[in-house]
């Protein structure tokens, strides 16, 4: 269980926080709100990148001041960006990749990629945004096999249907294996298509955190779009 205990950042124009919240193991996190509210900035220091308050979040009563390390080969991250150099190749991205995490399955890699024509001697400035996020998914995903928990920041914007089609595939059979999943996604089909759980943030505040099934019963609908339009518009729910 990952727990949330009174998380507050304070940035010089933006305060994420206070969060309380508890993300429990075997279920899937739908992390949403507008541009902006703190989603991304909230996955860093869940994720250790950025510092917080000793144990205003702990994996397993485990924090990141004393349990780094282990925390760390916990989990697997999809990144919303690049975060390596341009100039590189893809083949050069993987291989360092592999470098610095020996879970990290390059054959397995390299044939998401080139199903997906992802080319491995384009330079990564050379790819589309979707060819970049279908880069990023197959790198944070093939290091996911000894990983309990997997995140993801915006991991489809710009993915074609064929590649997203098999994306989702894979994190279904992820989620088969009763393991954990937190994805920063504003697209409403993809709450709904994996979603257990969804988590709306607002100005830095996480103003719902919901069963997907009894927020769809509570407003009589299944369509996420639309509850999620009335959630961020501040309406109530439909009698």
């Amino acid at each position: 269980m990952i727990r949330v205990d009174n998380l507050t950042i304070n940035k010089r124009t933006f305060k994420l926080g206070p969060i309380n919240m508890e993300i429990e193991e075997g279920y899937v996190y739908a992390i949403t709100g507008n541009s902006g509210s703190g989603k991304t900035l909230f996955l860093q220091t869940l994720l250790g990148g950025i510092f917080s308050e000793k144990n205003a979040i702990t994996y397993d009563n485990l924090n990141f001041e004393d349990n780094e390390v282990d925390i760390k080969n916990l989990y697997s991250y999809v990144a919303d960006k690049p975060l390596f150099s341009d100039n590189l190749q893809v083949d050069e991205v993987v291989y360092k990749l592999h470098k610095l995490d020996k879970r990290f399955n390059i054959e397995k890699c390299f044939e998401f990629l080139s199903k997906n024509k992802v080319y491995r001697h384009k330079k990564i400035y050379e790819l589309s945004q979707g060819e970049k996020k279908i880069l990023l998914f197959s790198t944070g995903w093939n290091s996911h096999s000894e990983s309990r928990l997997l995140v993801l920041d915006n991991p489809f914007s710009g993915v074609g249907l064929i590649a997203r089609k098999e994306m989702l595939r894979l994190l279904r059979n992820y989620m088969d294996d009763d393991k954990t999943v937190i994805i920063v996604t504003e697209d409403p089909y993809i709450i709904q298509s994996l979603a257990d759980y969804i988590i709306v943030f607002e100005n830095g505040r996480v103003t719902l955190k919901e069963d997907v099934v009894e927020l769809q019963a509570r407003f009589n609908t299944t369509d996420i779009e639309n509850i999620l339009l009335c959630i961020l518009k501040g309406e109530e729910e439909n009698d």
